[in-house]
């Protein structure tokens, strides 16, 4: 079985723990998810199965979208709603502090991942080193929040819109929102609603997956990789896919108008073949499909 699956991950369980679940209903061996999704968060998290596995790259690095709610005056160890308090303040900032504060976290920004988080730090995790009560430092990254929207400020809580990059921590943004402030904050609540193509409408829990089964909720592997542009080859150049060997012009029946580094594939039934990157030879397939 390969496919994608567009996932409604509900709140209160591991992404690890979901994809468990998955393998053990459907005895599938190759199953793996799309970049994690915290604990507390709800909401898409796309799941790679078999050969669509080989996507899942691709698919960490889109964009994201996210509604959300960070709770003001108080500061917890984990940046969020589970962790243990820290640090309580007064709520002595306005609704205009925080549409002021809230602007400085749009754009290209600098931030630091939580200390829980599975952030790498000298190759191991930074949630295992936590545990351990040692003392790290974690680098500051660079993340661009594209857009960033206060939709509702009712002291203590601010709800909120986001599209942003890959690899931005919402916690992060909760954390250092209520530090500008001079009043503490964490994530309270956190739904992703969309990760590039895959939205929330289109999404299905576990229990729509258990009743409508693999045929009614598993996706083309092709499906996160619209953006791409195709080429089209006929029999010989699907020989020449499975042996792993360079395609060349006259392989092709068909390109796309735009050129670009990387490109799907088809054969002439409208069958994913691969994806092939362009070089000086012609096209080399480096994900396969068949």
């Amino acid at each position: 079985m390969n496919g994608i699956i567009n996932l409604l991950k509900p709140p209160g369980v591991s992404s690890a723990r979901v994809i468990n679940r998955i393998k053990k209903r459907w005895d599938w061996k190759k199953v793996g998810h799309t970049g994690t999704l915290d604990p507390l968060a709800a909401g898409v998290l796309p799941i790679c199965v078999g050969k669509a596995t080989k996507v899942a790259s691709l698919i960490i690095l889109e964009d994201k979208t996210y509604w959300g709610e960070i709770l003001l005056g108080q500061e917890r160890d984990t940046d969020d709603a589970y962790g243990k308090v820290i640090n309580e303040f007064p709520i002595n900032c306005s609704k205009e502090d925080v549409i002021r504060e809230f602007k400085k976290f749009s754009g290209e920004i600098f931030q630091t991942p939580p200390r829980v988080s599975a952030v790498k730090v000298e190759g191991e995790r930074a949630y295992r080193r936590t545990r351990r009560g040692e003392e790290f430092k974690i680098s500051s990254r660079r993340v661009n929040v594209f857009s960033l929207k206060p939709l509702e400020v009712d002291l203590p809580r601010v709800r909120f819109w986001i599209h942003c990059s890959k690899g931005t921590y919402i916690r992060s943004i909760a954390r250092d929102l209520g530090r500008a402030l001079g009043v503490g904050g964490y994530l309270s609540f956190l739904i992703r609603t969309s990760t590039g193509p895959f939205k929330i409408k289109d999404s299905f829990s576990l229990e729509e997956m258990e009743k409508i089964g693999p045929e009614g909720f598993l996706l083309n592997p092709d499906y996160a990789l619209q953006h791409l542009p195709f080429l089209v080859t006929g029999d010989e150049g699907r020989q020449k896919v499975i042996f792993g060997q360079v395609l060349k012009v006259d392989d092709l029946f068909q390109v796309f108008i735009d050129k670009g580094d990387i490109y799907r594939l088809y054969d002439q039934g409208g069958n994913f073949l691969a994806l092939c990157r362009a070089g000086e030879e012609g096209y080399h397939p480096f994900k396969v499909f068949i």
